[in-house]
């Protein structure tokens, strides 16, 4: 290949991966060339995603969570992490993959954010909660592939304050555009069934607020102090 032929190749390779957003990033030995920030891939990825998680919808069916100390269990990318901070939560983001866990403090530390706003814990085993640290518990991680859920969601309510509220969303059991495939997934029905063998007793579901996901809130019953009870 003559040297026009090659400067002519470099020139029309560098072109087509600036057009597609999806390809690898130029070598490390190309003059000039970095690979883009993860706090930057984060954000793009984030913004198309925004559409079918919807998290300003999410937070209206949820408890308030503002004011109050959340753990993120199986926190992943940080997504909710970070949407449940600009809900106004101190977030606990507990995450058993240590390059994860790098990925949020990274993002974090972009944003400004110390551990007093989101505290990142790498936790390999167990809940990595201390008894009554956290007013409610969000997890988005899909449901079927959490070991031995019954006793983790079971260390995990006494971990919380009153009335020990645990969020959880994750995917219709039915085809949707994203998401895992359909033997992974679980309906709402049916861990609303295992919440109760957690031992809460206050279960509930929103299963078509979401565009693609259930939410189910599962906690301890407290009276309302304001009803009456009805005459004998």
């Amino acid at each position: 290949m003559s040297p026009r032929q090659a400067a002519s190749t470099t020139v029309l390779l560098f072109l087509l991966a600036a057009c597609d957003p999806a390809a690898a990033p130029p070598a490390a030995n190309t003059p000039g060339s970095h690979a883009p920030s993860t706090a930057t891939v984060d954000n793009a990825q984030w913004a198309q995603e925004a559409a079918w998680r919807q998290p300003e919808v999410l937070w209206t069916l949820i408890p308030n969570v503002a004011g109050t100390t959340v753990a993120n269990l199986f926190a992943g990318d940080g997504y909710y992490a970070f949407e449940l901070v600009k809900a106004g939560a101190r977030v606990i983001a507990i995450e058993t993959d240590a390059g994860l866990v790098d990925r949020i403090k990274q993002h974090a530390k972009g944003l400004g954010l110390g551990p007093d706003v989101l505290e990142v814990r790498l936790v390999e085993q167990g809940t990595g909660l201390r008894p009554g640290e956290a007013d409610m518990a969000f997890c988005a991680k899909s449901y079927l592939t959490i070991p031995d859920r019954i006793e983790y969601f079971k260390q995990v309510r006494s971990a919380l304050k009153t009335p020990a509220p645990l969020i959880l969303v994750d995917f219709m059991a039915a085809e949707t555009p994203v998401g895992p495939p359909i033997q992974d997934r679980i309906s709402d029905q049916a861990v609303m069934d295992e919440m109760e063998l957690v031992g809460c007793t206050d279960i509930g579901a929103y299963g078509k607020k979401l565009p693609y996901q259930w939410v189910v809130i599962a906690m301890d019953f407290v009276a309302d102090p304001n009803e009456v009870e009805p005459a004998p």
